[in-house]
């Protein structure tokens, strides 16, 4: 019965993240924690899931990838990712599901406060630090677009270009991530089967109905509708782990 409800969890995140370009692990994460699977596994599921959910998406918007945005990002999340694992490994989980639940919070009002302001000037180096902070709470959360979501927000990025970037990121960063774990011990191979097996069919099936759908919905009522459900997910995980 988990399996089955992890699987109506990850098929609706992967619908979300399909029409919005986010929200897979910020929706994931809480929700599969509050069903009670261990932080490390749900951190090693999250990233295989997605790894294989976004390549699809990566081809077909491959025309709108920034290629000096995501260079920043993949190279920004590499050290992030080692200093992720070392939390994952010696951080206590009570301890990460706060943090966890308080970062998914404050994401979502920061993108909700995004939409209407004008984008500011660039920032040297700000991909890489984006890409910085992806990396590190990925490996110790799964919360790998935490930094990328928010600079390509700020950036005012357009749809396209939301979904190129993110989707080659994410496939990146998921690959990557799952090395730094597996060599740093901290990869849970009983994800593979049978967790994977049932998860990943529900995501790539809620991602590609969201991905056909992205076009012919109102984005400004999806996305707050989107950051609304995201907020609470968060809200709940941090009040459960106290």
């Amino acid at each position: 019965m988990e399996l089955l409800a992890g699987a109506i969890i990850v098929f609706g995140a992967a619908f979300l993240g399909g029409v919005t370009g986010f929200g897979f692990s910020l929706l994931t994460t809480p929700l599969l924690l509050l069903l009670g699977f261990p932080l490390p596994f749900v951190v090693t599921a999250n990233m295989s899931v997605a790894l294989f959910t976004r390549i699809p998406v990566v081809y077909r918007f491959r025309e709108h990838i920034s290629w000096r945005r995501v260079a920043g990002l993949v190279g920004g999340c590499i050290p992030g990712l080692w200093l992720g694992a070392q939390v994952l490994t010696a951080v206590p989980e009570d301890t990460i599901k706060v943090v966890a639940g308080v970062i998914v919070m404050l994401v979502a009002i920061a993108l909700w406060r995004s939409r209407t302001t004008a984008p500011p000037r660039p920032i040297p180096g700000s991909a890489v630090a984006a890409g910085f902070v992806g990396g590190s709470l990925g490996a110790s959360t799964s919360l790998n677009g935490v930094g990328p979501i928010l600079l390509l927000a700020r950036d005012k990025a357009s749809p396209k270009a939301f979904l190129a970037d993110l989707g080659f990121y994410f496939v990146a960063v998921n690959a990557l991530g799952l090395l730094v774990l597996y060599s740093e011990g901290a990869l849970v191979e009983e994800v593979f089967y049978p967790a994977f097996v049932v998860w990943f069919p529900a995501s790539a099936a809620g991602n590609f109905i969201g991905v056909w759908l992205a076009p012919r919905l109102p984005e400004s009522v999806f996305r707050n509708l989107a950051l609304t459900v995201i907020f609470v997910a968060g809200a709940m995980t941090a009040a459960t782990a106290i």
